[in-house]
């Protein structure tokens, strides 16, 4: 009887058991997790899991939560360089834009410049032989002036000697005609 006994329990117990591991769902997770990406599984209280992958890293909840938090704000990071990245391409374009206009409109004004020094330039050569021309003239008016100066004083004393002269002769035609009479 000992034997049968032990014989029910070397056959009910394992099946016993047995149907409590059957009544139990066993999740596998499959070599292709170890490539996953994303929210991790949630393991679950009083489930059963079989794990094909090489490595598993349990983790709980507050550390998921610090990790993912850190991955967040590393995300968070990388978009605001790349903004700031990208505005600062964008000034830097505008910059060049408004360098190669800045310079464009530099040359504008250089040879605004120039026609300008040029006209002024011809203006004052204008100038320059206009008082050339001026001074010349001066010079020959006061050569004239001089001229007709110096036949002013020459009439002067023309006219003060003839008038000495017709005096003489008066005074002589007076005796003449004095001592005649």
């Amino acid at each position: 009887m000992n034997k049968l006994i032990v014989l029910i329990f070397i056959f009910v117990i394992p099946k016993a058991y047995s149907q409590v591991a059957d009544s139990l769902q066993v999740i596998k997770i499959p070599a292709a997790y170890a490539d996953h990406s994303g929210e991790p599984l949630t393991v679950k209280k009083d489930s059963l899991y079989r794990f094909e992958t090489a490595d598993i890293f349990l983790v709980n909840k507050k550390s998921f939560l610090a990790i993912k938090n850190v991955y967040q704000s590393t995300i968070d990071q990388d978009r605001m360089t790349k903004e700031l990245v990208e505005k600062y391409t964008q000034t830097l374009r505008r910059n060049m834009d408004l360098e190669r206009r800045l310079g464009f409109n530099f040359a504008k004004t250089d040879s605004l410049d120039l026609l300008v020094y040029q006209k002024t330039q011809n203006t004052l050569d204008h100038t320059q032989k206009a008082l050339e021309y001026t001074i010349n003239s001066l010079d020959k008016a006061s050569i004239s002036l001089e001229l007709v100066e110096k036949a002013a004083k020459r009439q002067r004393r023309k006219s003060v000697f003839e008038k000495i002269l017709i005096g003489i002769a008066g005074v002589g035609a007076g005796v003449l005609i004095g001592v005649s009479l």
